[in-house]
């Protein structure tokens, strides 16, 4: 450990990281930006948030580890060792207490009332109060860029109606159904619920900003979270320090340092050669050759993390339902997942997890590769020419553009003409919002583990996650009937679920391909990883022996 801020500092300058900061809190010298004992980390990664604000930038890998060191939640899922004891994951189906040390449920099912930690302070030193649940839930609500509001529903719709401060250190939920409070305590264990400081941001409101969503866009400390930003030089770095009065402990690791290296291969040889303790966003094949030298740790997990291609379903060609469905016959699924991913993927009928309690597979099926069976769905339909689309990849995830690749070769024997498009982080959310793109690849996830919620969560009537631009009554109707039939966790809905599922298998507005693997990899003396629905790295859990 004593030598490796002088090697890490030599390989960062020479790969032209800029270690001099432009800090929110005055900056800190080069010397001090490296990891030199067991109190700091540093990671290399492929970028940064997009902002800070969840209700102007709620997606991105970055932007969720963001959140997620920085807030914290009501309760949380928490964490279990995995089976072969090499990691932790959360257990999706049950909650334990974070901000609120305890909550009851009223008899009928449809209250739940929270009942506020008194030690919990936020990075900036304001005690918790129910008037901060409630700043937040308005926050989330009422800004028009939020996606709180199309998430949520129907189990939380209206923060007027549904939260209530008893007092200072009580806060009240309620739902309509019974059936909904699962899912409303999924949502308020997860990222799109953190809570927010509102004794600070109530003094950068204005007239134009009545909940500081502007400000803290680009002013990062408001949440109650085990970290706050210390130091943020943009396009090169971020520092967060350890909040020492954490509701949960102090972290174990004081000081993370987290560097863009925006090429993946760069990321992995950091690692190898012990000049960052942390690489997110790897090439599957760099994982591999890292775990077989023994110069990292990798792991293997229970994913819900999937690879997918959206196919906006109101511009041509994908408005033609059979165009989309030969598509599915043009994607070689078993060469991506030996040949790009290395083993470290598997095959999917559904985006639930069977591990859910109530979960069927009925009439579900892993989409094959088939280019003559796609050639003659097309050729029924009427093309005579390759159909030709744009496949846009945002440029930040390696394993995506080797995906878009493999597809763009195979879909050729198949009667399509596909161009890929890589583009930078900034222009694909652009564009995914927009929904400018003819197609797209993506890796993503459902932090909420609800099935109602995995389910509608792309596809919600409006949504601007709705990437494919896809609405089904006939899906949505499922959902209702699922919603309405009591436990969602139970055999009855699930085979609401399984309903949706195939009608969503069947008029594919999404390509769904396979889980992946966590794509990162860890220091040999770096513990305490522990897999997360949003497939984030949880700093607080982290150790270094």
């Amino acid at each position: 450990m004593k030598n490796r801020t002088r090697t890490r500092l030599g390989v960062l300058l020479a790969a032209g990281s800029l270690l001099a900061l432009a800090a929110c809190s005055g900056g800190s010298s080069g010397s001090d930006s490296a990891a030199s004992d067991s109190d700091t980390l540093v990671i290399a990664t492929a970028s940064q948030p997009a902002g800070f604000a969840y209700e102007i930038s709620p997606t991105g890998y970055e932007t969720a580890e963001f959140f997620e060191n920085t807030g914290a939640t009501l309760i949380r899922n928490p964490y279990v060792d995995n089976e072969d004891g090499t990691a932790q994951q959360q257990d999706y189906y049950n909650f334990e207490p974070m901000l609120a040390e305890s909550y009851d449920v009223s008899k009928d099912g449809l209250t739940y009332t929270f009942h506020l930690d008194p030690d919990a302070v936020s990075v900036n030193g304001n005690q918790l109060t129910s008037e901060d649940v409630v700043f937040t839930m308005q926050r989330r609500f009422k800004t028009d860029t939020s996606i709180n509001a199309f998430i949520s529903a129907p189990m939380f719709t209206d923060p007027d109606t549904q939260v209530k401060a008893i007092d200072d250190e009580t806060v009240a939920f309620t739902v309509e159904k019974k059936s909904y409070g699962f899912t409303l305590l999924s949502l308020l264990a997860n990222i799109p619920y953190t809570i927010y400081d509102s004794t600070e941001l109530k003094k950068h409101v204005t007239d134009d900003d009545p909940y500081a969503v502007e400000w803290s866009n680009t002013h990062p400390n408001f949440g109650f979270g085990a970290y706050s930003v210390a130091d943020y030089t943009p396009g090169e770095q971020i520092v967060y320090e350890a909040n020492e009065d954490f509701v949960l402990g102090a972290p174990s690791v004081k000081r993370i340092v987290q560097r863009v290296v925006s090429d993946a291969g760069q990321r992995a040889n950091l690692l190898a050669s012990g000049d960052v303790d942390i690489a997110t966003q790897l090439r599957p094949a760099d994982q591999v050759d890292l775990a077989d030298s023994d110069e990292a740790n990798i792991y293997t997990v229970d994913s819900n993390a999937f690879v997918y291609m959206p196919l906006t379903t109101t511009m041509e060609p994908f408005d033609d339902v059979t165009v989309r469905q030969a598509l599915t016959h043009a994607i070689p699924y078993d060469d991506i997942i030996n040949d790009v991913y290395r083993g470290r993927a598997s095959e999917l009928s559904g985006i639930l997890g069977s591990s859910a309690p109530g979960y069927s597979d009925e009439g579900l099926s892993p989409y094959t590769y088939d280019p003559e069976l796609a050639k003659s769905m097309l050729e029924d339909a009427g093309y005579t020419d390759p159909v030709e689309f744009t496949l846009t990849v945002n440029n930040s995830y390696p394993d995506l553009e080797e995906v878009a690749t493999q597809i763009q070769t195979a879909a050729a024997d198949a009667g399509f003409d596909v161009t890929i498009d890589e583009v930078n982080y900034a222009t694909f959310q652009e564009g995914l919002s927009a929904k400018t793109f003819q197609a797209s690849m993506g890796r993503d996830y459902a932090i909420v583990q609800s099935p109602p919620y995995v389910l509608g969560l792309f596809y919600t009537a409006g949504s601007p996650i709705n990437w494919p631009n896809w609405e089904d009554q006939d899906f949505y109707d499922a959902l209702d009937a699922g919603n309405n039939g009591g436990d969602p966790l139970s055999d009855a809905s699930g085979a609401y679920w399984n309903e949706a599922e195939q009608i969503m298998r069947d008029q594919v507005p999404t390509i769904w391909m396979n889980y992946v693997q966590p794509l990162n990899a860890f220091a040999t003396d770096v513990d305490g990883y522990a897999f997360r629905s949003d497939n984030v790295i949880d700093y607080s859990n982290l150790s270094v022996g």
